[in-house]
Parts: C-alpha cells; structure tokens; sequence
C-alpha cells in the first residue's frame, strides 16, 4: 500500500510540472527550422539567435531552465526570431558556425550574416547585457 501511495505522489509531481515545462517553451516561440527562421528574419527584420544544444547537455538544460525562463529575458528576445538547434541531429548546422561545445548561442543579423558565437552558459542578468549588445551589433 505504501508503495502504491509513493507511485501515485511521485505521478502528481510529474504531472503537475510538465505544463509549466510546455508554457515556458511557448513563450519564446522557437523555431527549430533554419531555413524558416532566416525567412522570419528577413520580412521580420530581426537578428537570429540560435541556441546550440545537445539532449546530454547539463548546462544547456540550466540555460533553458534559469535564463530562457526568466521573464525579462522572455521580452527581450521578442526582439529575435529564435531558433533552437539540436546540435547532434544538425551537424552540418553545426559545424558551419563551428559549434564546438554546449550551449553555444549564434546571433545573426536579418540579413544571415555572423555576429558572433558566444559558447556556454550565461545566467539571466549577464545574458539581458549580451542580448543588447547583440542587438546593437545586428542594427
């Protein structure tokens, strides 16, 4: 009985945090499409951003969990067409930026051409400061 009462708590915590998990992802609208975001870009007029990650990534789940998460970060990247690129089943995406750890975040100008590659994590603070410095860049 005992076991049947853990089961059952440990299936209402699950539960209970897998919408959170989709809501924040909807709030930034990734793209997981290259040739879709360059497209978004270009009629848009927004510079890319595109988060190299891996499944295996500890860093990488941090940067979703505590960076893309944070809500000002959220407004801030309204600025971006994102774009999320799962670096092992891309790699030729990959090795053309010459994506070499994880994460590592591209910014693009509208127009496709490099920014920079900024490799590893960031927390929310230090990433607003890169966002801005990137849009400035982009203009």
């Amino acid at each position: 009985m005992k076991k049947i009462a853990i089961l059952a708590g440990l299936l209402f915590i699950i539960g209970c945090t897998q919408p959170q998990a989709e809501i924040l992802e909807s709030k930034l609208n990734w793209i997981r499409d290259i040739d879709v975001a360059q497209e978004m870009a270009k009629s848009e007029n927004k510079p890319i951003l595109i988060d190299f990650y891996t499944e295996w990534c500890g860093w990488c789940k941090r940067l979703d969990k505590d960076t893309y998460a944070d809500p000002q970060v959220q407004e801030r990247l309204n600025q971006f067409i994102c774009v999320k690129i799962d670096a092992e089943k891309n790699k030729d995406i990959a090795k053309q930026y010459k994506i070499n750890g994880f994460p590592s975040t591209v910014f693009l100008k509208s127009s496709g051409q490099l920014i920079e590659v900024v490799p590893g994590y960031l927390p929310p603070k230090e990433f607003l400061k890169l966002l801005g410095v990137m849009l400035n860049k982009a203009e």
